[in-house]
This record gives structure tokens, sequence and C-alpha cells, in this order.
């Protein structure tokens, strides 16, 4: 997504540091589900699948990384190192609290399922030419995110309400798209089109715009967040 410089068109500092503050606002959501999940010694309401497939997105990001200018920038590694041991741990505690929760998202929408549609998506759907190459492991990334958050808007939409911390979570991890839909737009304006990834934050924006706005109610009226259907 960030190519080397001399393949394509050279990115400045500026347009690296926003692809990666995205990140950045996707790990401080990691922090605060960690936060709450370690205060009330549960995961009631939370999905283990989207927790799942992030890991997923950020073992792979470990691979690709290395394949862009990314390399060039410290701040990079470092979101990158903290995001994944984020990752592991929020999975190890879903582990450990498991018993704490008995709903999960239909079976297909679950991790099992997902996983293996981002992969297919990221064979047919990625840039280059090549059916084997780094940009299939950006692709999945980006499908994988795209695609993780859908179980965890099932639950909240078969709740009665959402609870605080779980809802200022969802909310930064939308923020956190937001941001790279930016970076996709200052792309784009360059003359660099990445559309199939484009289209997995677009997507992951249309399926959030009506929580968005909820929650951006929430905080500016105060009151419960209702998502039910």
């Amino acid at each position: 997504t960030v190519p080397r410089q001399g393949t394509v068109p050279s990115l400045s500092t500026m347009d690296i540091l926003l692809f990666v503050l995205g990140y950045y606002v996707h790990f401080l959501a990691s922090l605060l589900l960690m936060y709450k999940i370690n205060k009330q010694k549960s995961i009631f309401g939370l999905s283990v699948d989207t927790q799942i497939m992030f890991f997923l997105a950020s073992l792979s990001r470990c691979v690709w990384v290395l394949d862009t200018r990314l390399v060039e920038t410290v701040f990079a590694y470092i979101e990158l190192c903290v995001s994944t041991v984020v990752a592991v741990i929020l999975c190890y505690l879903c582990h450990k609290f498991y018993f704490t929760t008995t709903t999960h998202a239909r079976m297909e929408l679950r991790s099992y399922i997902l996983i293996p549609i981002a992969l297919a998506l990221a064979f047919l759907f990625h840039p280059g030419d090549a059916w084997v190459s780094m940009q299939v492991l950006v692709a999945f990334t980006m499908y994988a995110e795209c695609l993780a958050l859908i179980p965890q808007l099932y639950l909240m939409r078969h709740m009665h309400e959402v609870e605080p911390l779980t809802s200022h979570y969802v909310g930064l991890l939308i923020i956190a798209r937001a941001v790279r839909m930016v970076f996709w737009g200052v792309l784009f304006w360059m003359g660099e089109h990445f559309f199939q990834l484009f289209f997995a934050d677009l997507l992951h924006t249309i399926l959030t715009v009506d929580y968005m706005y909820l929650w951006c109610k929430k905080l500016r009226v105060g009151g419960q967040l209702v998502y039910n259907m």
C-alpha cells in the first residue's frame, strides 16, 4: 500500500505518517479494550472472532511491511510491534474469559468463515498482476480488517444497549479507518490508484456509518447507545 520509492512516484513523509496514524488510533482502541476486560473480568458483548481476525491482520502486516517505504519510518516499526503484542494479549484475554460469554455471531459471520473469504478476496482482487506476491498479503490485511468488525456489529445490534467502553472501542476503530480513507484520497490525488484496497475501507465505512452517527450523538447528548435492530 505504501510502495518503495522507485516503484511508483514517491510519497512524502506526511503521507506515510497519515497511514500509520490510522493504526495508532486502532492501537488506542485496543488499549481501551484491554482496560475494559481487565476491569470487568469479562468479555460479555465482545466478539472473539473480531479479535482473532485483527490478530491475523497484524501478523500479515509483519510480513508485507518489509516490502514498503514504511521501513523508513521508525514510528511504523513501533506501532507494528506494540499493536501485534496488544493483539496477542487481547486474544489471550478472550480465551481466558471465554466462559463469561455465550453470545456469538451467526455461523456465517464467525472468523473461520470470514478469514477464508478475506483470503479469497485477496487472491482475486489485489494490486499488481502476479497471483502470488506480497500484495496479496496487503490485500488480505485490508479485507480482514474490514470483515473483522462485522461480528462485533452483529453482537451489538442484538444487545439492548451497548456498554460505554465497548461503544468507545468500536467508535475509535471506525475513526482509524476514516483516517486511512483520507490516506487513500491523498494517494488518488497523487495519481496512485489502489481501488481494490480503497474499496475494503469504503465498505467498512458504509457498514459503520449508522453506528458512527449514534456514537457521535451519544458523545454530544450523553445517555446509552442503543444499536439494536
